[in-house]
Parts: structure tokens; C-alpha cells; sequence
């Protein structure tokens, strides 16, 4: 295009500068910054930190390995299996010397407990045994084999196990490989499959997706065993599916069944096959346990609601028993989840079957086979006791939002009947069973129990005698203890996987009396040293009258208390989640990320947190209180913080993901001049829009009443309707993809720039709930710290 003759010599003009004039980046759009790992290098944002920062930084969120034990102790008390970044090794509990396994076996055979099915279990005192799936079957006869593996070399052999045929799918396996229960499609299944109906079976959500925390602190496997269980689930998705029928695909997926079902008891020795029992339509498994000698199993089912239903992120719909029950709408003899709650005692040998079912009477718990004593004479069955909500007429049955567990203890009488004769009831039992508060209760003895809950943050074994009655704390030290697995009774001694807010995590040893603690593994000591965290307990009294108890994280030469110091706050995401105190260095759970980088970070679980009783979990949710009881309880606490001269006004931040994300925004929206500095991360941020359009469960139990009876209410309960409160700078962290949609957090930010409150927004491109990469950790880490820094003075 030719210019008019008198603007030509701007072009010239602009021309000329632009040759000597340095090119300076424009500053981002509304303060939006793009992070795309995926594109060009030079589209990357510039680090904001040191180089030194960035490498410590990197430390803290990938130099922690997690060593778990992932067998029971050899008969002999000396050996277990355990797993880490660093291979698998046999563990010497009496001495902490390893035996390193042979993984290239796991090239081809790739062990069940890899995809979330089945256990390891030891033959004899030298030999621990596991199925696999071979990952280049081309027919019934290889595609399942035991592998041997010797405890005092780490050499592996492999026996193929022949299945029966292609219309079969496990449900359980004994110790010994070869007892197993599985599950036969119906013949008009069969007939249906064949010409195009709908399948057996259908995967169905029945939970909120898996934190971050516990996404990252899974089982941890060798980089070469991961990329081959990867590499089996991509190519071999049918054998996954025949093996792992039933079993949950993660935190949040089930299996459910269109029809009801028969299950078989099958001898993998002699090929043996007998009818047990019929299973009725839309259940799925709860849990299985079998005696040591697999002479006996006990399985539970439950219902699930609306199995045929709709998509899981479609919004809620009144007609449906899922609403209905959330909502206190469904009458218990009408609700699927405890009417289809079944367990099985079964004899392997005879097919000998007792069913035991939750009791007649209203409110009756959800129950759950969970261990054999020694000697299989004694059963203990988990119960999920329902939510009794106030403003609610009937209880709430989904199992996540249970009010609290127990335990209750089945004998063997003289009939051969198991019966109900006790039961362990304990307030560190309260909330439902979700990530890092699943109660667990082992039998070390006939009458003795090792049992793990939250009290607070902690998550600490306890020991439990049911003749003496006699209950105490094993644990020493603020932390959570995993994967504990106990010694015989000559021996009475536990290991597990010991971590805290300081503690990257290792292996230890302990007396069933709590005394002669040792420690197995060293792999994370430099970290710690590195890391140099100390952390105390706090408490703070609601005016209330009830107490809130947490922890204050801070550098190791931090005074206690603390002096006027920046200080932020975190919450964790869910609801209903616990903030369980362990090794986390991520931007979601910065527990050793900020205070090693000078901020005080104190974490306190409030109304609707694990930790507590049945009545502080469910007060969040009871009558209207939702949007306004834990917010307003963490606001108190940071005044008490104020007034106790921990830190001043202008020093106080906030930080959380998800929930945690919702409970920031929602802080500053309704405490405007409490918090100098916010740092929502992947937020629920409309309760309307998540009722129409968002997970079916969410809404209506948070809320009890659809918009359209409480509209204020949901206003009131939303921060995407209080932007024009807001004072506080606030830095938004949101992945692209992630199933809270990133646009209702991008009006939140705009809005807040147009009013000219600081306001940043980092757009993770192809990111999910939280983020997964190591680089996008890595910059996010940079903008939370700089952010902080900047507007905590």
C-alpha cells in the first residue's frame, strides 16, 4: 500500500529509530502471562529469581525421593519390600542393608500392584511372590504369570499362570496366587456386546478429582518401570481391563455394573470353578481381605447412585438419588448405596458363604471388610457412618462426605458364624475416607490392632487392646506416619514412612510400646539439612469456646514466637480434605517452599477439616454455614495472630489451590483489609455456576437448597460476585484445561485490574487441577515467592 506523500517520512522516521533504538517487551496484556512449555522457548516468560534461588527452588521439589514399603514383613520378621525413585530393594529391618532387585524382568512382566491391583505376598521366608500381566501376551495361556522373587539376591523367575477364557475378569486374589474370586458377564451381556449395546459395565466418578498432594505422593516407582506400566496401559488396554474389573482406576472412579452379576470362586491349580453368589445391579467393590492362609476372604459391595446417570461435570439434576441424597432428599430404605451394601464372608474350600448386612435401624453405616486377626477367628469391618446435617431431613450416604468411621470387631462363634462383639469409636476417626485420611486398622495379634487417623495435622499410629482396653499414641514427633506394616507378636515392632512439614520422607522402626525408634533409611537427609525447617504447635481459642490447633512453619533460626514477621496462611483444597502434615514443596502445598525462602506459613485446619469430631467436619456444611464458618474461623486466627505480635497488618498473605483456591478468594472478599497479599491457585469461584454446569455432587452438599430457593445465599457463597471488595494483590495461578474453568477466574482478574488493584494472572497452557510439570512448578514457585516479597513489607 502506498502512504499519502506527507506521512511518508514517519516510516523513515520509525525506520531509523528502530535501527539504534533497544526493542523493550511489551508489558503483558491486562497483566496476563502465558506459560506454554509446549512452544517456543522465547515465548517462555523471564525467570524472576536467582539462578542460586531457582537451584534451590529445584531441591526442594524434586531432590525428595519417597522410599515406601509395599509388602508385609517376611515370616521370619527381617525383610520387606520397598519402593522409591531409586529401584526396588529388599530392606533388612534389623539392620537397614538392602538387596536391590532385577527390574528388567518388570520389562516384560509387569506386577498387578503396579496398576492398583492385588498385593505382594511372601511363599515362605525367602521368597516373595506377585502376578503379573505379560505385556506381549498374544493369547489366554501367557498373558498372566507368577513371578518369584528371592529375597537374598533380587532375582526374579516367572511361572505362566493359565486364565480360564476371554469371559472372565478378577475381582480378588489370595496370597497363595492361585484362590480367586472372579466375575462372569451374564450370556446377554455377551449377546449385547456383539451387537453394539452398551457394555457390561461403566466407569463412573463417584468422588472430586485427586488432589495434587496426593497425585504427587503416590507410590513412587524407577523411571524405566513407570515408562513400562505407561507403555502396558497404552498398548494393552484390554488385558487391564479383564484384570482389573471392579478395581477403582484412581481416588475418584469406579466401576459399576449395568446388570447384576454372578461371582465364582476358581482354583488356578486344578481349574476348578464354583458359583458363589449373584451381586445385584449398579454395585461396585468396596474392599477385600483374605486370612494369611487364604483359606477365607471377606469382600464388600456397595450401591452406587444413578449409575446409568449423566456426566459427572453436568451439573446437578433434581430427580436424581445422587441429589437427593447430598441434599437430605432420600429416605435410607431408598438409598442405593447402603440397600446394595453387601459383605461376603466366604470359606474357599466348602463355597461356604455368610453375608453380613449394615442394620435395620435408620442411620446404619456403610460397612467394609478391612483385616483378619491371625488365625482367621477374628474379622474387623470398617463402618462409614452417614452425615446427619442440620436443616437436612435424611442422612447423607455418599461415602466421601461420611461423617466419621469406626471399627468393629467380628468373632468367630461356635455356629462358625461371625458375629459383631465390639466395636473402636475414636474422634480421630471423624470425616470420610479421602486422601490422607483413610482410617486403616490393622490386627498385629488376635486382640491387638494398629490403628491410623488425624488428630489436627498428625496422622500417628496408635496402638488399640480390645481385652484391656488400653489406647496410646506410638508416635513421638509431629508428622504423618504411612505404609505401616507390622512383625509378629514375638517381635512387636512397625515400620512405615515417617514425614512432616520438615521431613522429607524416610523408613523407620518402632516398638509396638512406642520405644526404640530407628531409622532404616537415610535416602532424604541432605534435603532436610538443606531444607533447615522447624515447625511448633499453635493453638488458638475461637471465641466460641472451641479450639483450632495448627502448626507454624519457619526457618530453623526463626525465633518462636515469631516477632512481626510477614506471615501467610494456607488452606487446602476439597472440601472435607485433610491438612495432614507431611514433606510437600510444591506451589499448591508449599509447606517447605515459602519458609525457605523467609515466610512464617502457618497451617490450621478449621470447621470441615479431618482432625476434630464428627461436628466440626460437618459444620460446614450445616444449615446456611457454608461460604462463611471456616472462612471466618481462619480470620480469627490471624487476628489472634495480629494481637499476639506475630506479624502486623500489611504482613499477612494467603495461599491454596482448588478449595483452597476458593478459600482465598473468598478470605479477601469478605475480610477486605485483613490480607495484604492473596495467591489463588486453580479456584472454585462460582457456587452458581458450579451448581448448573459443574460436578453433580459439589453443589448440592455444600448447599443443601438449588439456587432458585437460596439465590442470596449462593451470591453470598460465591467471591466471583465480591471483586469489588477486594484490596488485597492478588496473583492468580490457573492451568488452561482444568475442569474449574479458567475464563470465571480470568473475569475475577479483570475485573480487579480495571479497578486498579495489583493484580497478576499466570495461564499454565495444557495444564489440568494443579500443575504436573516440573518447569511450570519450577516458574510458578518464582511468581509466588516474587509476589510475596513484593507486597508482604
Amino acid at each position: 500500500m502506498r502512504l499519502p506523500n506527507r506521512l511518508w517520512w514517519i516510516g523513515v522516521l520509525v525506520a531509523i529509530i528502530g535501527l539504534v533504538a533497544p526493542v523493550s517487551a511489551a508489558p503483558p496484556r491486562n497483566n496476563i502471562i502465558n506459560v506454554d512449555q509446549f512452544g517456543d522457548a522465547k515465548d517462555l516468560p523471564p525467570n524472576l529469581l536467582s539462578d542460586e534461588e531457582i537451584a534451590k527452588i529445584d531441591r526442594l521439589q524434586n531432590g525428595a525421593s519417597y522410599p515406601l514399603a509395599i509388602s508385609e514383613i517376611s515370616p521370619d520378621d527381617t525383610t520387606v519390600l520397598i519402593s522409591s525413585s531409586e529401584g526396588f530393594a529388599f530392606l533388612d529391618i534389623t539392620t537397614g542393608d538392602t538387596v536391590p532387585i532385577d527390574t528388567t524382568v518388570f520389562d516384560i512382566f509387569i506386577p498387578l500392584p503396579l496398576l492398583g491391583f492385588g498385593s505382594y505376598s511372601w511363599q515362605d521366608e525367602n521368597t516373595l511372590s506377585v502376578l503379573a500381566v505379560n505385556s506381549f501376551a498374544t493369547s489366554n495361556e501367557d498373558a498372566l504369570v507368577a513371578l518369584f522373587i528371592d529375597r537374598f539376591t533380587g532375582s526374579i523367575s516367572a511361572v505362566t499362570v493359565g486364565i480360564p477364557d476371554q469371559n472372565f475378569g478378577f475381582v480378588s486374589v489370595a496370597p497363595n496366587l492361585t484362590s480367586w474370586l472372579i466375575v462372569r458377564e451374564p450370556p446377554s451381556a455377551t449377546e449385547q456386546a456383539a451387537v453394539g449395546a452398551k457394555p457390561f459395565t461403566v466407569r463412573h466418578t463417584i468422588a472430586l478429582p485427586t488432589p495434587m498432594a496426593a497425585r504427587m505422593n503416590r507410590i513412587e516407582l524407577p523411571a524405566r518401570v513407570q515408562r513400562q506400566v505407561d507403555r502396558l496401559r497404552q498398548r494393552r488396554p484390554d488385558l487391564i481391563a479383564r484384570f482389573l474389573f471392579q478395581q477403582p482406576e484412581d481416588g475418584s472412579t469406579v466401576e459399576v455394573t449395568r446388570e447384576p452379576y454372578n461371582l465364582f470362586l476358581y482354583d488356578a491349580t486344578t481349574g476348578e470353578e464354583r458359583y458363589l453368589t449373584s451381586i445385584p445391579y449398579a454395585s461396585t467393590l468396596l474392599n477385600d481381605t483374605w486370612t494369611s492362609d487364604s483359606a477365607r476372604l471377606a469382600i464388600s459391595f456397595f450401591g452406587v447412585p444413578d449409575a446409568e446417570g449423566r456426566g459427572f461435570y453436568s451439573g446437578s439434576l433434581f430427580s436424581e438419588e445422587i441429589y437427593r441424597d447430598l441434599t437430605g432428599n432420600l429416605p435410607p430404605r431408598q438409598n442405593p448405596v447402603i440397600q446394595n451394601n453387601n459383605t461376603y464372608v466366604i470359606d474357599f474350600a466348602s463355597g461356604q458363604t455368610q453375608v453380613i448386612r449394615p442394620d435395620p435401624s435408620l442411620g446404619a453405616p456403610i460397612l467394609e471388610a478391612h483385616d483378619w486377626a491371625p488365625g482367621g477367628q477374628s474379622l474387623l469391618i470398617k463402618a462409614h457412618h452417614p452425615a446427619y446435617l442440620k436443616g437436612r431431613t435424611h442422612p447423607v450416604y455418599y461415602p466421601r462426605f461420611a461423617s466419621r468411621t469406626s471399627f468393629r470387631f467380628y468373632d468367630r462363634d461356635e455356629t462358625g458364624q461371625f458375629r459383631w462383639t465390639k466395636t473402636f469409636e475414636h474422634p480421630m476417626l471423624s470425616g470420610g475416607d479421602v486422601a490422607f485420611a483413610f482410617s486403616i486398622a490393622d490386627f498385629v495379634s488376635p486382640d491387638e490392632i494398629i490403628i491410623r487417623g488425624v488428630v489436627g495435622s498428625n496422622r500417628h499410629p496408635y496402638y488399640y487392646n480390645r481385652v484391656s482396653g488400653e489406647l496410646r499414641n506410638l508416635a513421638d514427633r509431629a508428622g504423618s506416619y504411612y505404609n505401616v506394616y507390622a512383625t509378629s507378636s514375638s517381635t512387636r515392632q512397625i515400620i512405615f514412612t515417617y514425614t512432616s512439614y520438615t521431613d522429607p520422607p524416610d523408613i523407620f522402626r518402632l516398638r509396638w510400646d512406642g520405644t526404640a525408634l530407628y531409622r532404616l533409611t537415610w535416602q532424604n537427609e541432605e534435603l532436610r539439612r538443606e531444607a533447615n525447617l522447624r515447625q511448633d504447635p499453635v493453638t488458638f481459642t475461637l471465641r466460641n469456646g472451641q479450639v483450632r490447633v495448627g502448626t507454624l512453619i519457619q526457618s530453623a533460626d526463626a525465633p518462636f514466637p515469631p516477632k512481626n514477621v510477614p506471615l501467610i496462611v494456607w488452606q487446602e483444597g476439597g472440601p472435607n480434605v485433610p491438612m495432614v502434615n507431611q514433606w510437600m514443596a510444591n506451589v499448591e502445598n508449599p509447606y517447605a517452599l515459602l519458609p525457605s525462602f523467609g515466610f512464617a506459613l502457618l497451617i490450621t485446619p478449621v470447621a470441615g477439616r479431618h482432625g476434630y469430631t464428627p461436628a466440626v467436619y460437618t459444620s460446614l456444611v450445616d444449615n446456611s454455614n457454608f461460604g462463611q464458618i471456616d472462612i471466618d474461623e481462619q480470620a480469627e486466627i490471624v487476628q489472634q495472630a495480629i494481637a499476639r505480635g506475630w506479624t502486623a497488618k500489611g504482613k499477612v498473605g494467603i495461599t491454596g489451590c482448588s478449595y483452597g483456591g476458593y478459600f482465598v478468594l473468598q478470605s479477601i472478599v469478605r475480610y477486605p483489609d485483613l490480607y495484604a497479599a492473596a495467591n489463588p491457585q486453580c479456584g472454585f469461584i462460582d457456587v452458581i455456576t458450579e451448581w448448573t454446569q459443574g460436578a453433580t455432587v459439589l453443589s448440592p452438599y455444600l448447599e443443601g437448597l438449588p439456587p432458585y430457593k437460596a439465590l442470596n445465599e449462593y451470591v453470598k457463597d460465591s467471591p466471583s460476585y465480591g471483586a469489588d471488595k477486594v484490596k488485597a494483590a492478588v496473583l492468580t495461578f490457573h492451568g488452561t484445561d482444568d475442569f474449574l474453568p479458567i475464563v470465571q477466574n480470568e473475569n475475577f482478574h479483570l475485573q480487579l485490574v480495571n479497578r486498579g488493584v495489583p493484580a497478576r494472572m499466570v495461564r499454565f497452557v495444557f495444564e489440568g487441577h494443579g500443575l504436573g510439570l516440573q518447569e511450570n512448578q519450577l516458574y510458578a514457585a518464582q511468581e509466588q515467592i516474587s509476589w510475596f516479597r513484593t507486597y508482604l513489607k
